[in-house]
Order: structure tokens, then sequence, then C-alpha cells
């Protein structure tokens, strides 16, 4: 962006030298030719023949460096509203992300090992008849975190104790799709 805009200023620098060195020469021109009442009187059309193939030449370079400005302008402005959105993405997911993290520090399946009260072992040390109707109404990724953190023989009781379907579902999501089941906690 910074290149594009040094990159004008050159060319507009450019231009403005050359406008000065037309400006000149058309002075020294309408003093050579005739008074400045017939230059003001010709048409337009008359204008650009006396200026010749330089003047044409620099209008056709002013008007492209007046397109590219623009360009330029339009271009910035979409950037700055791409950036407006990304910014607000970005406290929206920030916020999200605290929202969360809240809520995996209540259920205690986050934090350094030994900071807080971690939920696995809470319902490892119940017994997996009472823990597998309160872990049947979780959803797969939250029961899979907290069985995850489980001894594989409190983990076999519970689903053992939960309805078949839902330790089926459960089996499932453990597997993956590739059919690797991640391994649990063996402690």
């Amino acid at each position: 962006m910074k290149t594009m805009r040094v990159l004008v200023i050159l060319v507009l620098a450019s231009a403005l030298a050359k406008l000065a060195g037309l400006g000149v020469a058309w002075h020294t021109l309408a003093d050579a030719a005739s008074p400045v009442a017939n230059a003001a009187a010709a048409p337009p059309d008359t204008a650009d023949g006396e200026c010749g193939a330089d003047g044409r030449g620099f209008r056709e370079l002013l008007e492209t460096v007046r397109a590219k400005a623009d360009e330029l302008d339009r271009r910035d402005a979409e950037l700055k509203a791409r950036e407006t959105g990304l910014v607000a993405a970005r406290r929206i997911v920030s916020s999200e992300v605290t929202r969360l993290e809240g809520i995996a520090k209540a259920l205690g399946i986050t934090g350094a090992p030994g900071t807080s009260v971690s939920i696995a072992k809470v319902y490892e040390s119940m017994r997996a008849e009472d823990a597998a109707p309160i872990l049947d109404r979780l959803d797969d990724g939250t029961l899979r975190v907290v069985l995850g953190r489980m001894r594989e023989r409190q983990m076999g009781a519970i689903l053992a104790a939960m309805s078949r379907e839902r330790a089926v579902a459960v089996t499932k999501a453990f597997a993956g799709p590739g059919g690797n089941a991640v391994a649990p906690a063996s402690h």
C-alpha cells in the first residue's frame, strides 16, 4: 500500500514537472504567436492542436494518474471495511472463547493438573450406576473429555451402566472416523 502511494506521488511529481515545462513552453508560444485574446477565442480542439502531442500526452497521463488515484482510494476503502469486519469477528471469537473457557473451568475439564478439582475424578469416585445417568445426558464432546480422563475399568463400568444406544455412540466417538481409539488416561 505504501509502495503504491509512493509511486502515485512520483507520478504526480513527474506530471507536475511536465506541466511546469509545458506551461513555460505554452507561455513562450503564446507570446510569440498571437495576443491572449486570440488564444482565448480559439475552440478547445484548436487549443489541443496548438499544444501538440505533448499536451495531449500530458492530459492522458493526468487522466491515468487520476484514475489510478481513484482506484487506490476505492481499494483503500475496501481494505478498511474488511479490516473493520475482521476486528468485529475477532472480538466475537474472543468473547466466545472466554465464555467457553469459563464453562470448561466450571466443569473442571481445563487447567493444570492439581490446580482444581477434576470432574473426571469426581465421576470416577461415584458408583457407575449413579454416574451413568448423569453422564448419559452430556454431549459427546464433553463426555469424551470426562471419560478420557478416567481409568479404563471405571469407564467400562460407566459405559455398561449407560443406555446401549448412548454407549454405542460414545464408543464411536472414542473410536473416531478411522477407528483408532483414543486411549483413556491410565492411572
